[in-house]
């Protein structure tokens, strides 16, 4: 007879255990992962495998909302497309329903590698025995990750909801002030009988060219960058009295007369510099294209890009009448002196015209309209065309150095950052107007604005 010994099993570990404590670790692994804290029922557990106890990952505080979690492991979620179903034990939902804790189901692969998870309580609110016990879950919306913090903390909330501190992230801003680099090292002053800007031009216009720089006349006296000796304004200026002085002593000067003076110099040179392709349009207060529809390549934060300067629109009313109009990209710009430096403030804009210069009868409606539309992106997207186009190019300024030189746009160090695809993710409208904005104002994608 054979020895009751030989015949004894050897000790195994069961199969469906170590499946089950895959699910659990997985679940573990992300909750600190987040940065918050999870505690396994332990032994005996009926329905529930561990509560999950949610933290601030920038303050690391406890924000008192704890969830209660159950783990399921499937083969069914390998190749299952963009969704795949789970049928719960009806015992198990009216499990989960009856306390008055939030629970979560989460359902892993049997690899251990992937997993997604559905609010209970949500999903089968006003369930009764009779009805379906199926989720059907949709990978793209419900993975289980570090980043499904915000989401738990939704389940879990109380009425009202909760902030939560800024992301422990640093970010870097880019304001709409571009920096000039530089400016004619002297400017230049002379008398004269002009009492009026109107009395000037028809004398400028015997040389017939126009000044480089631009010019301010105040107190029957002329101030330029523009060499005032020089033929051109041999009939403006009185002879003798052309005097040279560094651009320093008004630029850095404490007088706010010669501040104010100096600004009105920037702003006259500025409009030099950009005509005839730019305009100032002294009614709206802007700089604005001209000309026909047209597209312009500049430099946005990484790469090339184009953007629609010049856009044309027709309308036929009712009667048949067609009416066309366009619309030019323009800036609003403002010298400011901050710490020391001088910067170019841009405040995006538009113009509309009935014909590329004359501005159309409706031109404030359409501004307003706009104005409405547009969001972040179009503003940057503007902003960073006009620092671009600001800056020296052999093309636009035939060759020579121009009198204003700017550089980069002044970026800032934010020690807090936002992370805005998960923010903007919350706004049911964001695609939406996202995608009439762009077509409204052609803007790049934010990959066209930031990617390599």
């Amino acid at each position: 007879m054979a020895s009751r010994r030989g015949s004894r099993r050897p000790k195994t570990i069961s199969a469906t255990g170590v499946t089950g404590q895959k699910g659990i670790n997985l679940i573990e692994r992300v909750v600190l992962e987040m940065e918050s804290r999870w505690t396994p029922s332990g032994p005996n557990e009926v329905g529930i495998d561990g509560y999950i106890e949610l933290f601030d990952p920038a303050s690391r505080k406890a924000l008192g909302l704890t969830l209660a979690a159950q783990s399921k492991v499937v083969n069914a979620i390998v190749d299952s497309g963009p969704t795949f179903d789970y049928r719960c034990e009806p015992a198990d939902v009216e499990y989960w329903l009856s306390g008055n804790t939030p629970v979560i189901l989460v359902v892993s692969a049997t690899a251990g590698s992937e997993a997604y998870w559905v609010s209970v309580k949500d999903h089968f609110r006003g369930w009764t025995p009779t009805a379906s016990t199926t989720v059907t879950f949709t990978k793209a919306k419900q993975r289980f990750t570090k980043h499904s913090l915000a989401d738990l903390i939704k389940v879990g909330a109380p009425r009202g909801g909760l902030h939560l501190s800024p992301a422990r992230k640093t970010e870097k801003l880019h304001t709409n002030l571009l920096r000039v680099d530089a400016f004619p090292e002297r400017l230049h002053l002379a008398r004269t009988d002009c009492r009026w800007p109107s009395d000037v031009w028809p004398l400028l216009r015997k040389g017939k060219r126009n000044p480089d720089s631009g010019w301010v006349l105040r107190d029957k006296a002329i101030l330029s960058f523009d060499d005032l000796s020089d033929e051109l304004w041999s009939e403006v200026c009185q002879e003798g009295t052309v005097e040279s002085f560094l651009s320093t002593d008004w630029s850095e000067s404490n007088d706010p007369d010669r501040q104010r003076t100096f600004v009105q110099l920037l702003n006259q040179a500025l409009r030099a510099q950009l005509w005839p392709e730019v305009r100032y349009w002294p009614k709206e207060g802007c700089f604005a294209m001209t000309g026909k529809p047209r597209k312009i390549a500049y430099g946005s934060l990484r790469r090339k890009s184009r953007i629609t300067v010049v856009s044309q629109f027709s309308k036929t009313a009712d009667d048949g009448r067609v009416f066309e109009w366009r619309r030019h990209m323009a800036f609003r710009g403002y010298f400011r002196q901050l710490e020391g430096e001088w910067f170019l403030e841009i405040t995006p804009t538009y113009r509309f015209t009935r014909d590329g210069f004359e501005l159309d009868m409706f031109h404030e409606n359409r501004l307003k309209g706009i104005k409405q539309l547009e969001g972040n992106r179009a503003v940057l997207s503007c902003v960073l065309f006009w620092a671009d186009y600001l800056r020296p190019r052999t093309d636009l300024f035939a060759g020579h150095a121009p009198p204003l030189r700017f550089g980069e746009l002044a970026v800032l160090d934010c020690p807090v950052g936002i992370d805005d695809k998960r923010w903007l993710s919350d706004d049911p409208d964001f695609g939406q107007q996202a995608a009439q904005e762009a077509a409204a104002v052609d803007v790049p994608d934010l990959e066209d604005l930031f990617s390599q």
